[in-house]
């Protein structure tokens, strides 16, 4: 296929974190960290994925399932994202009201939108510097 190409200026203009970002602290630990963790053990629940769990130098078992807990290192990394984007809380909870499908179910089956309520309190848990505590709601 001829002419597959992405201009500079189009690079430029996308989204994206910048590398040195992800150095950032939140508390004893990077964004990097973070995500890594975060994103092994989202990621890292079956045998099938062991390539990719070595590739991050976990030697371990695959992570169990867990619908509470992957509930937790969702809002995390949603929090997470958001600051490193530079969002206020306002801003993030105007994001996380474009998503009223994920609102009426949440508050269906929880009686509140959780997953609002997980992320702005991790958001204000990372911006304190702490990265390793679990939000009680």
């Amino acid at each position: 296929m001829q002419g597959q190409h992405l201009n500079w200026f189009i690079v430029e203009q996308l989204p994206v974190i910048a590398v040195e970002s992800y150095g950032q602290r939140f508390g004893e630990r990077t964004a990097r960290e973070l995500v890594r963790d975060h994103l092994l053990r989202l990621t890292y629940t079956a045998h099938d994925m062991e390539p990719f769990a070595r590739d991050f130098s976990c030697d371990g078992p695959p992570f169990l399932w867990n619908d509470e807990e992957r509930r937790h290192l969702r809002a995390k990394l949603d929090a997470l994202y958001f600051l490193l984007y530079g969002l206020s809380r306002d801003e993030a909870e105007y994001v996380l009201r474009t998503f009223p499908i994920v609102r009426r179910q949440e508050e269906a089956e929880f009686g509140r939108y959780r997953t609002r309520d997980l992320v702005l309190a991790y958001m204000s848990a990372l911006a304190a510097g702490d990265s390793d505590s679990r939000v009680n709601l």
